[in-house]
């Protein structure tokens, strides 16, 4: 997996010695004592906080809580009257969407890299243009339930001003299934033939 970013965080105080005090052993003593707390205390920190706070993709609720303040992202949101405070993948979702989103210029091929980047892991996702002040959100996988709690309510697919979206999933073949239960059997919600989410 490519790294978000590389910094160096190392600190080598034995390169510092110079050659007339290389044998100065107590000196050498307490250089290489220092050497070792900056090694476990420095280093680890600097370590921790890169995966912990920087690194989006593997951040901690803390870190997260950094990167929303920093777009200005909510974790909280009013979904039907309910309040709903997203957990923290759907959170890091979200997060993710806000950065790729800052880069975007709006056009289809820019909306598809974003889709890409943001759900490569989960299957196929691009957008269609309907030429009609419109556009289909295409999802070629079943997103999850906390997925759609990110793509319903937050505003995290990007779109022109002026211009209604929906999301359309495309059901893998040979599937059945009942609406919003992720497919589950019979008497448990109306049947469902797709899903097809439509805000404008």
């Amino acid at each position: 997996m490519s790294k978000f970013f590389e910094f160096a965080n190392e600190i080598n105080l034995e390169s510092q010695i110079l050659w007339q005090y290389a044998n100065a052993d107590k000196m050498n003593s307490l250089l290489y004592q220092k050497q070792d707390w900056y090694s476990e205390k420095q280093q680890g920190f600097w370590q921790n906080w890169a995966n912990d706070v920087l690194n989006i993709s593997t951040a901690n609720d803390y870190g997260l809580s950094i990167w929303g303040n920093l777009l200005q992202v909510a974790r909280t949101y009013d979904v039907n009257g309910e309040m709903i405070t997203l957990d923290t993948e759907q959170y890091r979702l979200l997060l993710k969407g806000r950065l790729l989103y800052l880069r975007m210029n709006g056009s289809a091929p820019d909306i598809n890299e974003y889709l890409n980047l943001l759900f490569k892991e989960d299957g196929r996702a691009f957008v269609r243009d309907n030429l009609d002040m419109s556009m289909t959100y295409i999802l070629e996988f079943i997103p999850t339930a906390e997925q759609l709690v990110v793509l319903l309510n937050t505003g995290v697919l990007p779109r022109p001003a002026g211009v209604g979206y929906k999301i359309y999933v495309i059901v893998p073949d040979k599937v059945f299934g009942f609406a919003g239960s992720n497919l589950v059997g019979f008497d448990q919600v109306p049947f469902w033939d797709g899903l097809d989410w439509k805000n404008k």
